[in-house]
Formats: C-alpha cells, sequence, structure tokens
C-alpha cells in the first residue's frame, strides 16, 4: 500500500476545497452566463474536494488521481450529493500517462494543489507541458507547490534537485517532495506558448 493509500485510508482527510481554488475558481469563471460549458482538469485531486467545490458551483469537472481509495471517496460523495453529472473524465494512474488520455484543446483550466510536488523536476516539467496541452486557447491553470520555507523541510542534496524528505510540519510522512526556487518556476512554468501570470509566495 503506498503513502497516499494509507493516509485516504485511514484519515478524514481533504474534505475541504483549497482556498487558491476557491479564489482562481471565482476570479477567473464566476461570471461566465453558462458553467457547465467550463471544463476544470485538476491533477491529483486526493478525495476530490476542489473538484467537488467546483461540480457544486456548476462547473464541469475531470481529474487524474494515483490513490484508489481516493478516487472512490470522491466518486462516492458526488453520487450522495447528486453531482455525479457533472464529472465528465475521471483516470486513476500516473499523470504523464493518463494525461494522454485527455484532448488537447478542450480544457479552460487546469489545477495541482501541491501535488506535482511529489515529482522530480524533469518530470513534473514534462507532466506540465502534456497539461498545458490540454487547454483551449486563453485557458487558465493553477499550481501550488512548496519552497524551502516551508516547516519541516531541510536540504539533502542526496535525495535529487531541490528534492526533501520532511520528518515534522504538515508534510512529514508524505514522502519525498520537490520545493522551488522563483528560478525553478520559471523554468517549470513558462515557455514559448504558455507563461506565468501571477506568482504569490507564502512564508
Amino acid at each position: 500500500m503506498n503513502i497516499w493509500e494509507q493516509i485516504f485510508s485511514k484519515k478524514e482527510w481533504g474534505k475541504y476545497p483549497s482556498e487558491n481554488v476557491i479564489r482562481f475558481i471565482a476570479r477567473n469563471f464566476y461570471n461566465v452566463q453558462d458553467r457547465s460549458k467550463i471544463n476544470i482538469l485538476e491533477l491529483g485531486f486526493g478525495t476530490g474536494a476542489n473538484l467537488w467545490f467546483c461540480a457544486k458551483e456548476g462547473f464541469s469537472v475531470s481529474g487524474i488521481e494515483w490513490s484508489k481509495t481516493g478516487l472512490e471517496r470522491f466518486k462516492a460523495r458526488m453520487k450522495d450529493e447528486n453531482l455525479s453529472d457533472k464529472i465528465k473524465q475521471i483516470e486513476l494512474g500516473d499523470y504523464i500517462d493518463k494525461l494522454d488520455s485527455f484532448k488537447d484543446d478542450s480544457f479552460d483550466a487546469w489545477m495541482d494543489n501541491y501535488s506535482l510536488a511529489y515529482n522530480d523536476f524533469d518530470k513534473t516539467k514534462k507532466i506540465i507541458d502534456k497539461a498545458m496541452k490540454k487547454l483551449k486557447k486563453g485557458g487558465k491553470f493553477l499550481s501550488v507547490t512548496p519552497s524551502l520555507y516551508n516547516d519541516g523541510f531541510e536540504k539533502d542534496e542526496s535525495l535529487g534537485y531541490h528534492l526533501v524528505k520532511p520528518t515534522s510540519g504538515s508534510d512529514a510522512c508524505t514522502g519525498i517532495i520537490r520545493y522551488c526556487d522563483e528560478k525553478d518556476l520559471r523554468k517549470l512554468y513558462e515557455s514559448a506558448t504558455y507563461s506565468i501570470s501571477d506568482i504569490k509566495i507564502h512564508i
């Protein structure tokens, strides 16, 4: 059983949406006349709190999740609240592979709330490149990623580039995590076809 299967199986965790996601969705899509035509993709949706929120607000949702337990809990919650019709496509597995299952130019936004941080730098860049291709022209993205200032983060070059394994703080016992500095952000989230419009750093 992997780390996230253990977390989602044993803890009532991830029930409420991220404030970052709420602000992102509200700022970009609350004024849309027909919200059902707005397609939102989340990478690593966990137990689905963010997608649940988006569906509750009338948007169409899709996602990829590593944990079968997390995915099943999300589907059960959506069924219990009569929101299953808002789900367009859900995939179980690795983003780098499962993104190929989604049509290019089909999403108005994709979101990552800390999940990409559990991939090394090179793999993360490849995932982002694939995710960007799924966006419609003018589409938006939100990605929340940790910095070295996070509680419990200590440099350990033996793990690889900007990788840490926290033993304290909120990220303790969740495995190896990649942190970013601003230079990393520019390399990961900017290219000839996409760019960063806003960076917020919380310390």
